[in-house]
């Protein structure tokens, strides 16, 4: 008698579902519209510094510029962006300077800011042993081709500076300027 009771449940349980399979549905499409920023801002991450110690030969320091460019404009057509270079002649205000070529890019990198799905930039600059101009001339050094670098981007450029041997010891400073424009 309990097995028949529980299969006739069973049998009222299948319909009750089986009615819910053919229940009616109603769909509707949704629309976005996702318009695009404002912001196209280029700032820095980090405060470069390296140190030497001169030992009688041309030695070579090294630091990292670190800088975040956020393009939030949502461009696929027409966008895109580059970054430019330029730095002052170090000097340590005492009238000694290093060579006005000391500096160079040695690699850039770039990967997306933590909290950002960004889009990678398709960078086609040439940039390694690139050298820094000195201010207020600035030459580009990385780039996002149009549809790219979307979302904020963090790039790193490796620079190295060349101390000859016959440096002056002393406390040397470079203004580093980075500048961002529209379009690769």
């Amino acid at each position: 008698m309990q097995w028949g009771r529980a299969c006739v449940s069973l049998a009222v349980a299948g319909s009750v579902l089986a009615g819910a399979v053919a229940a009616e549905a109603a769909t509707i499409k949704v629309n976005a519209t996702v318009a695009g920023g404002s912001t196209f801002s280029v700032s820095w991450l980090n405060s470069p510094s390296f140190t030497v110690t001169l030992n009688g030969d041309d030695q070579v320091g090294a630091f990292q510029a670190e800088v975040q460019v956020a393009d939030a404009r949502g461009l696929a057509k027409r966008g895109g962006w580059n970054l430019a270079v330029g730095a002052s002649q170090f000097s340590d205000g005492s009238g000694h300077v290093l060579p006005a070529d000391a500096d160079t890019i040695a690699s850039v990198d770039a990967d997306c800011h933590t909290g950002s799905t960004c889009s990678l930039p398709a960078n086609n600059v040439t940039n390694t042993g690139l050298s820094v101009p000195r201010s207020p001339v600035r030459t580009k050094f990385f780039n996002a081709t149009t549809g790219t670098g979307l979302g904020r981007i963090d790039v790193t450029a490796n620079v190295n500076v060349l101390i000859p041997a016959n440096t002056i010891a002393g406390s040397y400073s470079s203004t580093l300027t980075v500048a961002l424009s529209a379009g690769p």
